[in-house]
């Protein structure tokens, strides 16, 4: 029994580790820099921009009926600005191969 309880402290802070890891960034938190696309109706693609503020909805720009060339164009140049922009303390990207497909009525 003393072992486990010398272990648990040990399992926790492997957990706080992988937690803060780079690459586990969320649009929500302040400084997070995010490019996400999402699939439309008809086949057309929208891509929301922005800098999370630390609110659930940060506030961004959406450009929509882009085709998917257009938006992988628009992606490839968000993550260039995102990687010299001193703004982004960390990025959150969602490109087209991660975007799920259209629902209607959503």
């Amino acid at each position: 029994m003393a072992r486990l309880l010398l272990l648990i402290p040990f399992l926790l802070s492997a957990c706080v580790e992988g937690a803060s890891q780079p690459g586990q960034a969320r649009m929500d938190q302040a400084g997070t820099c995010f490019a996400v696309v999402s699939a439309e109706e008809g086949g057309t693609f929208a891509l929301a921009t922005g800098v999370g503020d630390g609110s659930r909805t940060p506030l961004g720009q959406r450009l929509t009926g882009l085709s998917a060339a257009a938006v992988d164009a628009a992606v490839a140049k968000e993550r260039k600005i995102m990687e010299i922009n001193p703004e982004c303390l960390a990025t959150y990207v969602k490109d087209r191969a991660q975007a799920a497909p259209f629902k209607p009525g959503m």
